[in-house]
């Protein structure tokens, strides 16, 4: 992993909160923020000249991002790119060794307190690394961060990133298990003596999940919850007005790579605040697999500029 966060812009609402969020995560940190803007060529047929004038207009766009972000953080090295190909692979690609990749909500529409952002999960089920998705909300930020634990590395990476938030913000952090009974598929798997409730082996994911973290982190307000119902929904529930959501992705690398976890899926396309999808950093060997699966995929023209200049095509 580099120093780099990479901030995806659409000229949305949606771009101001994830222009935001990244420069308050970069700021403490000292990390450089790539601001990048993909001209997106994957819809119908493409007009005469709207290649030019669409990267002219999204050039327009990105330099006054980019002025907006330097006033913000003068001291943080920001520069901005504008792409052209497919958001979803470009975005991908440029994120490639990057700490994060971070994108507005994109959202096609709501149901009650629900975002629906199809374009967000897409970039967060392709992206090599971690994903931070953040909704368009008018209200100021949530209090709290929320983080899904399962008892695996990748939500133990999760747990991990929750912490350094949390503490960072000097806010409570939440870590949640999520526990619901075996549904028999068969009149022979009927027969099994289900466990009907929580016992304390799940007790113990949960404790494990979080050790260390009172060490490192003394005046962290830690919450456990061991709570009953699927992971999406309750974790949408315990969520909904946090700061953050973590949750880990167990989606591969390859060919899977375009499909997230279940419950990080599932939380992307409704979003009850902003949520980080955490990937564990690759080994070397892995890293070098994934950038070379991502040659020759999602191919993008690019022109860049550094701070208070953007490149005119």
């Amino acid at each position: 992993m580099n120093k780099r966060i990479v901030v995806g812009l659409s000229g949305r609402p949606t771009d101001e909160g994830a222009m935001r969020w990244a420069l308050g995560y970069a700021a403490p940190r000292r990390f450089e923020v790539d601001l990048v803007h993909v001209v997106d060529e994957t819809w119908g047929d493409i007009p005469a000249g709207f290649r030019g004038t669409a990267r002219a207009q999204a050039e327009t766009e990105l330099a006054r991002e980019l002025a907006e972000a330097v006033r913000l953080e003068p001291n943080l090295d920001i520069h901005s790119t504008v792409l052209v190909g497919s958001p979803t692979a470009a975005l991908a690609k440029r994120a490639a060794g990057a700490e994060l990749l971070v994108v507005g909500s994109h959202a096609l529409g709501r149901f009650r307190d629900y975002v629906f952002s199809t374009r967000a999960a897409q970039i967060a089920a392709r992206a090599p690394g971690s994903v931070v998705v953040v909704p368009d909300r008018a209200e100021s930020p949530g209090r709290g961060v929320v983080v899904g634990v399962d008892g695996s590395d990748t939500s133990l990476a999760a747990v991990r990133f929750a912490a350094e938030e949390a503490d960072r913000h000097d806010e409570p952090l939440t870590a949640v298990y999520c526990w619901s009974a075996p549904t028999p598929w068969t009149a022979e798997t009927a027969l099994i003596d289900w466990p009907m409730e929580p016992d304390d082996s799940d007790r113990l994911v949960l404790a494990e999940a979080v050790a260390g973290l009172a060490t490192q982190y003394p005046d962290l307000d830690l919450d456990l919850r061991l709570e009953v119902g699927l992971p999406p929904e309750t974790l949408a529930r315990v969520a909904a007005g946090a700061r953050l959501l973590v949750v880990g992705s167990h989606g591969r690398h390859g060919l899977q790579r375009f499909w997230l976890g279940s419950v990080s899926q599932v939380i992307v396309l409704t979003m009850p605040c902003p949520v980080a999808v955490i990937r564990p950093a690759l080994s070397g060997s892995e890293s070098s697999r994934s950038e070379s699966s991502e040659a020759g995929l999602g191919e993008a023209e690019s022109s860049e500029a550094g701070p208070g200049e953007a490149e005119s095509s």
